[in-house]
């Protein structure tokens, strides 16, 4: 029996996209013959929904919650999240939990699940919340507990914490919200500049470590401080001269940038104008009030947008100079704590590592042990190591930190959880050991059962693990190409690498993870390209160019031995047994000997060229996608308009425009290009990726400085070129190029629908050996820019697929338009002989007559296949989970391959032997004996540090000590009455300052003292003292909305000191159980619109609450049969029961009848208990 594996991802943080990716890494890695998972989505009000599999493999959330049937309209392209569709009661998520699966009530878990892993960020996941919850359901489940979770938390604790453990900090301060909104900016300022000094660091204090960061230069002064504390706070000041000042393009743009959930402030948002003050749930209706705004001229100039979704502190901190790095520290099977090897981030100077630079394949670096000695990176770990422990953590943990030029150490930043993705640290540093993301997951689930004393569960697991390592069995061997020298080389290595995680939790595969690159050294000059057979700990490298760095320079860091060995208690169990550290050059002549079959994850030249296809075929190995002849056309877009064109479908115009006639006139240039197209008209290169300097091109400015970065880049011109094209500083380009592709910019030509879409397909063999095209639904392409970039295609959570596309039309049913659509999409794949599979990019014009159009753009024989791409969710609406869609894939290559070459079916497929290994060479004596005497010079410096440390601590010592002096006392925890009764007769003075208010404490407390106990001063000496205030502060009362739930409201009212009670439960079976009604304070009844606009109650007082209650009485179940469902639907409800699962053929849920029910006709239930019913279009026999 598999242990069910309740997936929990999504949430109400600002980091639910990354929850989201996460939780569909762990779907798919798990080992499926240890473990069952079950997706749990959680909404953003933090419902539970059991989620059809499809939906995970969508690249964002809102590309299905809200499901598009019920989300807002948007005039301008904009997706929005749950919270935009306003506040919502039970019955309406329900029926959004619907759409997608079905909504989960949490007395039912422990009937679905085992154990819960938790790949939540943020808010709810990580704080303890839903760990408490999880504790009450009696469900064990992954990472630390609730204690250790709130800490991880909550960035100004962990700060106090770790300065009371002894932990190296910054300055910091923290900024309160009600603070920053009632005092002058200049107060916090100056403060910020006195005590931190510059450049300094603004953070939220409970976000995810790249979100609301900014690092504050001196030279933006006192309105750029503003500025950042507002935007961590999620609040912005808008001048509407400046939004006026815009063109209507960037107008969108702003309220897109505005509306985002990790750069912006998001939804629901209040605006203010003078006094006016509205709450706006959709970009829509910003954009609209905006607009508005910029016409009402009488009004006041300044607009304040601030998020429902923000911040009670803000942490200003110093800016720490030295490497960053990010540790994984993990609880050993023995009890005891290891520290993985450390990550430096590298980025450029004065920038963060941001969302982008983390999760987009290329955009960072990621050096792994970071460069530093291994008696440092010794150092590092083992403080990391006692952090884990300080602070209570389990299971695992993710600690942040520099290390300076000076080698002192800061822990700034520990993490409950860790991201999920495959190029997270998480199975990053995992790999450096030898374990893969699947035998990670296990690891990490067995240690979790342990921690929460889940014996029958780690039983279970233990005897299932002996029982897999017994029975390895014989797999087909398949190497994944991947990597390449194209200017999306990164995208091809997690491309590649989503194969091979794909692939190696299935009971079929075996795959073989395979680098090609461009020749290394000069053995291999006359070659193509070279491949190397890749360890894991470098398939999960950050980029292709670390992969390749790691080739070129093969020595390993002394330090990655001694953690291994460290870690030995973890690899024997769950690590493969022939485990390898080192690439292996591949001749590919000897690929036969170590693959069955290759699977080809290469975009660009070397791959989509037909130049790996046709060596291929020469080595008789099945392949994925198109042959040679196909592929050296679809590479090439011009020539794969002209084919299409030829067949009669309709293209765009195109020129093909080469760098010698740039170079000859480039004045005449740019006007052949102005006579041919009209602005705006795109360029492209001919034979790169889909996304790859791709440009709309608008004015001539824009086109001279698309030229000039493509033909002649170099010196002043390119960064003036790239400033021109808005590329960023990390952004490649393809240089040196012989062509640029103009093409004519495809507009709706009078259409009344018109969109772009993707449309990917799959082929198969019929029985007479005809080739047979699935195509399958399309989606539609909402680029947030001109086009689709990099993120969008490829970077989970950024771009934005609906699938299906919406393709209808007021007149014309989507299945009218889609099946035209799918017809000439299948018309451009033969046209090209396509094979396989492969993705088309194309526009869609649906006319008032019927007519529908579609004008394809490019064709890719090896479509991208990562997590996010839009493919994968084309096929899961088709039925394929993306293991079976791979599967596909390589079926159809080598029923290929046996047909062409008439094979007789495959003998027993071999198993893969143990890579050979690689050992480096030995330093030469010479080095060797430099490292030594650089030791020697090193700990000499050390031990004159220690001998100079100890002097002057005697000296200070003798120092402090002259004179007659006494030790201070204990006044914390005195009445301030009794202090200055102790005070006198110590003589000594005292100074009293009020403090704050605390309603658990009583006022008149002595909480802090100055000079600290134990201190030792001379007679006559000032005492300072802080006392609790008696003046109790007004709060203000959180929102019902997303809060409705009663435990989850009264964990707000915890933080904000107000007691809570129960006045009065009342029956209702719609609602989940302990929904909010009312609230009462004083015997104020107080609505959701009171709490809205604001509701203050003293510090310390008690709220009264009306709660739901489900169950109650009895009910007899009358017989349904034969009615209706949507006349029945009405009479369960109405007898306080509640609809359950409803199953059955039919097309038509309120038209359909219903046959059964369970639990039969004449049941008797308890009030607010579940019916679920079986539904037919015909009545059940035996009806009248």
């Amino acid at each position: 029996m598999s242990i069910k594996v309740g997936i929990f991802f999504g949430g109400p943080s600002r980091e639910r996209e990354i929850s989201f990716a996460g939780g569909r890494t762990v779907y798919d890695n798990l080992d499926k013959s240890l473990f069952e998972p079950v997706p749990i989505f959680v909404d953003s009000f933090r419902r539970w929904h059991l989620l059809d599999w499809e939906y995970l493999y969508r690249g964002s959330i809102r590309d299905f919650f809200p499901p598009v049937a019920l989300a807002p309209a948007s005039a301008h392209g904009f997706q929005v999240y749950q919270e935009s569709m306003g506040p919502q009661d039970e019955l309406a998520i329900n029926e959004m939990g619907d759409h997608v699966g079905r909504r989960i009530r949490r007395e039912e878990l422990p009937e679905l699940i085992d154990l819960a892993f938790l790949a939540l960020h943020g808010e709810y996941g990580e704080d303890g919340q839903l760990q408490r919850e999880l504790e009450y359901a009696g469900i064990p489940y992954t990472g630390s507990g609730v204690r250790a979770s709130e800490i991880g938390m909550d960035k100004a604790l962990q700060k106090e914490l770790m300065a009371a453990a002894g932990y190296p900090s910054p300055p910091i301060l923290v900024i309160e919200r009600e603070a920053f909104a009632d005092s002058p900016i200049d107060e916090f300022y100056q403060s910020s500049v006195e005590r931190i000094g510059w450049p300094m660091v603004i953070r939220p204090a409970r976000q995810g470590s790249s979100i609301g960061v900014y690092i504050l230069q001196e030279e933006e002064g006192l309105a750029g401080f503003e500025r950042a504390v507002s935007a961590a706070f999620f609040r912005e000041n808008l001048l509407l001269q400046d939004y006026a000042d815009r063109s209507p393009a960037d107008r969108i743009e702003y309220v897109r940038h505005v509306s985002d959930l990790r750069d912006g402030i998001a939804y629901p948002m209040d605006v203010q104008r003078g006094d006016h003050r509205l709450t706006l749930y959709t970009p829509d209706e910003l954009h609209d009030y905006l607009e508005a705004a910029v016409a009402d001229a009488s009004g006041s100039p300044l607009i304040v947008l601030e998020g429902h979704q923000n911040e009670e502190r803000v942490i200003v901190e110093g800016f720490i100079s030295g490497k960053e790095f990010s540790t994984i520290v993990l609880r050993k099977p023995d009890g005891g704590v290891v520290a993985l090897p450390p990550t430096e981030i590298v980025k450029y100077e004065g920038e963060l590592f941001d969302y982008r630079s983390k999760y987009l394949p290329g955009r960072s670096r990621k050096v792994t042990p970071i460069d530093l000695p291994a008696a440092a990176i010794d150092e590092i770990r083992r403080e990391t190591e006692r952090l884990f422990t300080e602070l209570g953590f389990a299971v695992y943990a993710r600690i942040d930190g520099f290390y300076t030029p000076e080698g002192t150490i800061y822990l700034n930043d520990p993490n409950t959880t860790s991201g999920m993705m495959p190029s997270s640290f998480f199975f990053h540093q995992a790999a450096e050991i030898g374990l893969s993301p699947s035998q990670f997951l296990t690891y990490i689930i067995r240690t979790s059962l342990q921690e929460r004393e889940a014996d029958d569960l780690m039983a279970l697991l233990d005897r299932d693990l002996d029982e897999l390592r017994a029975s390895a069995g014989a797999k087909q061997r398949v190497a994944v190409l991947l990597g390449g020298t194209s200017f999306e080389r990164h995208i091809s290595v997690e491309s590649g690498r989503n194969i091979y995680e794909k692939l190696s939790s299935s009971e079929t595969y075996r795959p073989l993870p395979v680098f090609l690159t461009s020749p290394i050294d000069t053995e291999q000059a006359d070659e193509d390209f070279v491949l190397y057979q890749l360890p894991i700990n470098l398939l999960l490298k950050d980029n292709a160019d670390d992969i390749h760095d790691k080739l070129v320079h093969a020595r390993e860091h002394p330090a990655i031995a001694e953690i291994r060995r460290s870690c030995a208690t973890i690899t024997d169990r769950y690590a493969d047994p022939d485990v390898v550290f080192k690439p292996v050059h591949l001749p590919l002549a000897e690929l036969p000997q170590v693959a069955d079959a290759v699977f080809i994850a290469l975009h660009g030249r070397p791959g989509e060229d037909g130049q790996v296809q046709q060596k291929l075929d020469r080595l008789g190995l099945p392949y994925n996608g198109s042959g040679p002849e196909t592929s050296a056309i679809t590479i090439d877009k011009h020539e794969t308009l002209n084919v299409l064109r030829a067949g009669g479908l309709p293209v765009t115009e195109q020129w093909l425009a080469l760098r010698e006639d740039f170079l000859l006139n480039a004045e005449a240039f740019y006007d052949r290009v102005e006579q041919r197209f009209a602005y705006p008209l795109i360029a492209k290169p001919v034979d790169d990726g889909c996304s790859s300097a791709v440009k709309l091109i608008r004015r001539r400015e824009e086109l001279v400085a698309y030229c000039q970065l493509t033909f002649q880049p170099g010196g002043n011109r390119e960064r003036q070129a790239r400033k021109t094209l808005k590329l960023g500083s990390k952004e490649e380009w393809p240089l040196g190029k012989s062509s640029i592709l103009f093409e004519a910019a495809i507009t709706a030509a009078g259409a009344e629908k018109f969109l772009e879409i993707t449309g990917g397909m799959l082929t198969h063999y019929d029985g007479d050996g005809e080739l047979r095209y699935e195509v399958f639904e399309p989606s539609e392409a909402l680029a947030g820019g001109e086009v689709l970039s990099l993120e969008e295609k490829f970077l989970a959570g950024e771009g934005q697929n609906l699938t299906p596309a919406r393709l209808a039309t007021t007149k014309y049913s989507y299945d009218h338009v889609a099946s035209r659509v799918k017809h000439d999409l299948e018309r451009a794949a033969r046209l090209l002989k396509v094979e396989g599979y492969c993705r088309i990019d194309a526009f869609v014009r649906v006319f008032e007559d019927g007519r529908v159009e579609t004008i394809v753009i490019e064709v890719n024989s090896l479509p991208g296949m990562t997590p996010a791409t839009a493919i994968f969710h084309q096929a899961a609406i088709a039925g394929y989970q993306p293991y079976q869609f791979i599967a596909a894939i390589l079926d159809f290559a080598k029923e290929r391959l046996r047909r062409r070459w008439a094979y007789v079916p495959e003998a027993a497929p071999t198993v893969l032997a143990a890579s050979p290994t690689y050992t480096a060479p030995a330093d030469p004596p010479e080095r060797s004996a430099a490292a030594l005497l650089w030791l020697k010079n090193i700990g000499a410096a050390l031990l004159l540090l220690t001998v100079l440390f100890l002097l002057l601590k005697t000296g200070l010592n003798l120092y402090t000590n002259h004179g007659e002096s006494m030790v201070i006392p204990t006044f914390e925890g005195m009445q301030i009455d009794e202090a200055r009764r102790v005070a006198e007769q110590e003589g000594l003075n005292i100074d009293v300052t009020i403090g704050a208010f605390d309603p658990a404490k009583p006022a008149g407390l002595v909480v802090q003292q100055q000079p600290r106990v134990g201190s030792r001063v001379k007679n006559n000496r000032t005492v300072y003292l802080t006392v609790l205030s008696e003046d109790a502060p007004d709060v203000v009362l959180p929102s019902l909305v997303g809060n409705y739930d009663y435990n989850q409201y009264v964990r707000l009212l915890k933080v904000k000191n107000i007691k809570y009670r129960v006045r009065e439960r009342e029956f209702d079976a719609k609602q989940e159980d302990g929904t909010i009604l009312y609230l009462y304070y004083d015997d104020r009844k107080i609505t959701d619109e009171d709490l809205r606009e604001g509701v203050r109650v003293p510090m310390g007082s008690t709220i009264d609450f009306v709660i739901t209650q489900r169950k109650g009485g009895k009910v007899t179940l009358p017989d349904y049969r034969c009615q209706q469902y949507g006349t029945a639907e009405f009479a369960i409800t109405g007898s306080q029961l509640v609809i359950g699962r409803v199953s059955g053929d039919f097309t038509d849920r309120y038209q359909a009848y219903i046959t059964g029910t369970e639990p039969v006709a004449g049941t008797v239930l308890e009030t607010g208990a579940k019916v679920n019913l079986v539904l037919s279009d015909t009545p059940p026999d035996g009806c009248e």
